[in-house]
């Protein structure tokens, strides 16, 4: 039986190599950045490591979006806090959020 095809992504930030499902897809609108947990936004999107702190720095961010990377690093620090690292999977994460508040 062949292996089945994971499309692979790479994070912004950081530069590496992950398979899509790993990483956190984030779409630049004509309002800004939002979070595209779906995968399906219209828009130029791009996609960041959910349990890596570092690649949610602004000054790593700036290559995708701008002028707009200080407002998109605050938001993904306070969507990726700390306590919610444990899980990897960008649509928990996102989901967890939505059930909070």
């Amino acid at each position: 039986m062949p292996v089945k095809h994971v499309p692979q992504r790479m994070c912004v930030a950081c530069r590496a190599r992950r398979p899509k499902r790993e990483l956190l897809r984030i779409v630049l609108t004509e309002g800004g950045p939002v979070l595209d947990p779906s995968g399906r936004r219209p828009g130029r999107g791009a996609y960041v490591c959910p349990d890596n702190p570092e690649c949610w720095a602004e000054k790593k961010l700036r290559r995708f979006a701008g002028a707009g990377a200080g407002v998109l690093s605050r938001a993904l620090q306070t969507l990726l806090e700390p306590r919610d690292i444990g899980s990897t999977n960008p649509s928990d994460l996102t989901a967890q959020k939505a059930r909070e508040g």
